[in-house]
């Protein structure tokens, strides 16, 4: 990479930094004052009335630009559109989301981290391995979906591959929450259990199997 590559290269990577900082401020702002409770969280999203489903997904899409927590967003989704259809709602926003976040990324800041990156994660990059690993972080409820899109951006992995496995584990994540947000309002009950077996479940499993892949790399 020559001088001004590299320079061209860092002024993107810090306009990438920039925009983390500013939408982690808006999402530190944003969430003063909200009332996380089943029922106002239930009531607001209603409140949208037949528009309630296509303001939904325009939030979650959205969120690279406001931070909003991902796990809050599809348990609220849960609460206002039952699991099926909240899962539905999720995705779909979700998709959207990781897409223009991967983009952001790859065109803010590839070129400056790749340059920086260990011979042996380039490896992993370069082949089908990185599209398994975001399915499974994917996958996880409690790995952060904004870290796993920007790190996918800035990786070798293709568009398509990273929609697939965006769309295959994220399915899963946002069913587990939707479940778990529509058990809510019966604390306690059959339902409510079997969705924290869900969560439990695939908070354990993903993150086994990803051990186990990763050392086959050391």
């Amino acid at each position: 990479m020559d001088a001004a590559t590299a320079a061209r290269a860092r002024r993107r990577f810090a306009y990438l930094l920039g925009f983390l900082a500013v939408s982690g401020a808006i999402a530190a702002f944003n969430l003063r004052g909200v009332a996380l409770t089943p029922d106002s969280l239930r009531g607001t999203v209603l409140s949208w009335g037949a528009f309630a489903p296509l303001a939904y997904i325009t939030i979650v899409s959205m969120r690279p630009f406001i931070f909003f927590p991902s796990g809050l967003l599809f348990i609220v989704a849960g609460l206002a559109f039952g699991p099926w259809l909240g899962t539905l709602y999720a995705v779909v926003g979700g998709v959207i989301a990781a897409i223009v976040t991967f983009v952001l990324a790859r065109s803010l800041g590839r070129d400056f981290v790749q340059a920086r990156l260990p011979a042996r994660l380039r490896r992993l990059q370069d082949t089908e391995l990185g599209a398994g690993l975001i399915f499974l972080l994917m996958l996880v409820p409690i790995v952060p979906m904004s870290a796993v899109n920007y790190g996918a951006g800035l990786s070798r992995v293709s568009l398509a591959h990273y929609t697939l496995a965006v769309v295959g584990g994220l399915t899963p994540r946002a069913f587990a929450y939707c479940y778990f947000g529509d058990s809510l309002f019966a604390v306690g009950s059959p339902q409510f259990i079997a969705a924290l077996a869900i969560l439990a479940v695939m908070v354990i499993v993903p993150a086994l199997l990803r051990r186990r892949w990763m050392a086959r790399w050391r």
